[in-house]
């Protein structure tokens, strides 16, 4: 899916798609995409109307400018008829001598319906930090409670919206009610090899993700885990004196990376508690079948022939998609060979069968991709 807005000039910054729902698309718009200053006063935001092909303007929230695309959630209505848009933010926690009592958030809500009514703010606390006993962070750790990823819109009766920090838990919220709560649910504890990486890499996004399945009746989470072997010592590691002692001994311990695997997880909606998530799929890399005749490996070896020398096993992967629909979970690979061309590349597994089911090159010229798991998709066969 692709924003294209003709006559206009967007060589600095362009349309961004902040959400998606059924068959409606949230967009941001610069205002002066050539302008010295993208601050959030420079935006429109509309929502657009595959059916009519109709573009509705959403007024600027008050005092806030630009939506977080991260924490902003679409949610259509009555089969498109009118639209809800809701936005999460973070607000100073509240202490009481020193000890935290509540962590407090905002919710901003606009309706199309009550266009007259424009955007309302509601407050939102939360008072029980679940968080802190099921995935506690060392004390070293400064983060907040909750550092929202992405948001994905589940729907039904209330407008259910999920806000994901894939540290540690999601926030749902049925934000059309009248007096809308939030409920926390904490992610299943970390993979043993990731308890360190996690805190050290800043962006979650490289080992894990959340989804809703198509049918919105279920939560999908996957953690991708790396694993890596120690090398053995060179033959000649003993040390000839002491001095030669000391100075291997403050070496760190040179790791292999070893392959990777795969732990896919899913909780029925309505969500109940953290206890609701079951454990569905593990698969490990050194199982996928790879059989010969296979055209996703005849595709594959051809690409690696040509590009580089590393196995398949070998590849640096992260980046994890899961599919709404299936079993499979698309992992993104780039690399810069020695003397060669950067190379980028999705694979789609199926973590159920452990089978690739395909692959393709991705262009490396593009300065940042980004990808999720949408249902818009279907509508250009509608429409």
């Amino acid at each position: 899916f692709c924003v294209h807005c003709p006559g206009l000039d967007f060589s600095r910054i362009g349309p961004k798609i902040v959400a998606t729902d059924a068959d409606l698309v949230l967009l941001r718009v610069p205002l002066d995409p050539n302008g010295r200053s993208i601050s959030g006063w420079n935006w429109d935001h509309f929502v657009y109307r595959p059916r009519a092909q109709w573009l509705d303007l959403v007024p600027t929230p008050p005092h806030l400018g630009a939506l977080d695309a991260a924490a902003t959630a679409l949610i259509s209505r009555d089969d498109g008829a009118w639209f809800a848009v809701a936005a999460l933010g973070v607000r100073p926690p509240l202490y009481n001598d020193r000890k935290l009592i509540s962590w407090e958030l905002d919710l901003l809500l606009y309706r199309s319906s009550s266009g007259s009514e424009g955007w309302i703010s509601k407050r939102l606390s939360l008072k029980e930090f679940k968080r802190d006993k099921l995935i506690p962070l060392p004390r070293a750790v400064d983060r907040l409670y909750h550092e929202t990823a992405k948001t994905i819109t589940i729907g039904g009766a209330h407008g259910t919206v999920a806000w994901v920090d894939l540290w540690r838990g999601i926030f749902f919220c049925d934000v059309l009610r009248q007096c809308p709560q939030l409920q926390d649910v904490p992610l299943p504890e970390p993979a043993r090899a990731n308890w360190d990486r996690l805190l050290k890499n800043g962006n979650p996004g490289y080992l894990r993700d959340v989804t809703v399945s198509r049918n919105k009746d279920s939560i999908k989470y996957v953690e991708l885990e790396w694993l890596e072997v120690l090398l053995p010592e060179e033959p000649n590691a003993t040390p000839f004196s002491y001095a030669d002692w000391v100075r291997n001994s403050s070496r760190k311990p040179q790791l292999k990376r070893d392959g990777w695997k795969s732990t896919t997880w899913n909780m029925a909606i309505p969500v109940g508690s953290s206890k609701g998530w079951r454990c569905d799929c593990v698969v490990d890399v050194k199982d996928i079948n790879l059989e010969a005749g296979d055209p996703c490996l005849s595709d594959l070896m051809a690409m690696l022939s040509s590009k580089t020398t590393g196995t398949w096993k070998e590849l640096p992967l992260g980046y994890p998609i899961l599919s709404m629909d299936d079993d499979v979970i698309y992992l993104i690979s780039q690399t810069r060979p020695r003397n060669m061309d950067k190379l980028a590349m999705m694979f789609a597994v199926d973590v159920r069968k452990a089978t690739l089911r395909g692959l393709a090159e991705l262009d490396v010229q593009k300065t940042t991709m980004n990808f999720c798991a949408s249902e818009i998709c279907r509508v250009p066969e509608q429409y």
